[in-house]
């Protein structure tokens, strides 16, 4: 697996060694709780999978020309690993809160594991080039999509880490 996916699987791990399903379950002030952070992740690894797969299955990318704005945030995000905060999650990665952080943990394994192969695949097939889009960032390349979902996983990893802490 490439080093920033098998990054991802590690941060997601560490984070959330020891916890039980209860205490991963549990929502503090109406925020999502570890187990969702951890869903929401996975929602986006299988997002883009999905994203992946259209492209191979279509035979061409989907990414549209980058604009200023795309620029500069993949820049902010994937150059500087910086991730800015106040985005709302866009629909389809919001997590359903149904899923115990075991199931979802084993989910984000596999996913992380079919991401990395999609990635590859769609490198090997159009090249190093913006293949697809973020839904908020704009056109990513492969190896953004890697940095990106490295930097992303970093950025909620540390909300995992704040809940873990008592609550006083």
């Amino acid at each position: 697996m490439h080093p920033d996916l098998a990054g991802c699987l590690t941060l997601i791990t560490d984070a959330t060694a020891g916890l039980d399903d209860e205490r991963a379950g549990e929502r503090v002030n109406g925020r999502w709780s570890i187990a969702e952070i951890v869903e929401h992740l996975d929602r986006t690894y299988t997002g883009t999978v999905k994203g992946l797969q259209r492209c191979l299955d279509g035979g061409a990318a989907r990414a549209s020309a980058r604009s200023l704005r795309s620029r500069a945030l993949t820049f902010w995000v994937v150059s500087l690993g910086r991730f800015p905060t106040g985005i709302e999650a866009p629909k389809h990665v919001v997590p359903t809160g149904r899923l115990r952080l075991s199931e979802v943990l084993a989910r984000s394994r596999a996913d992380l594991e079919a991401m990395d192969a999609i990635i590859d695949a769609a490198e090997a097939r159009f090249g190093p080039g913006p293949v697809l889009d973020h839904p908020i960032l704009g056109p990513f390349t492969p190896a953004e999509w890697r940095r990106f979902h490295h930097v992303h996983t970093r950025h909620h990893q540390k909300q995992i880490l704040q809940r873990r802490r008592p609550v006083s």
